[in-house]
């Protein structure tokens, strides 16, 4: 189940990987492809820099200069 709250920012979703809350943005939150019924789009569950390090390992070693010529 996720979690918002409301702040004088406007509406912040919980990370459940870090547990941080950030803007429920597409900035710090990727979409699901997918519009709720009022409009607004459905976010992921991990932030972004969360969802990089759980599902995307290999992004991150492939721009490595030493992995590229070993």
């Amino acid at each position: 189940m996720t979690k918002y709250i409301q702040t004088e920012l406007g509406t912040e979703k919980q990370c459940i990987h870090c547990g941080e809350y950030f803007p429920a943005t597409k900035e710090f939150f990727y979409g699901t492809g997918r519009i709720k019924k009022d409009g607004t789009y459905s976010l992921e569950a991990n932030c972004k820099d969360c969802y990089k390090q759980r599902f995307k390992p290999w992004v991150k070693r492939t721009y490595e200069i030493s992995y590229r010529y070993a």
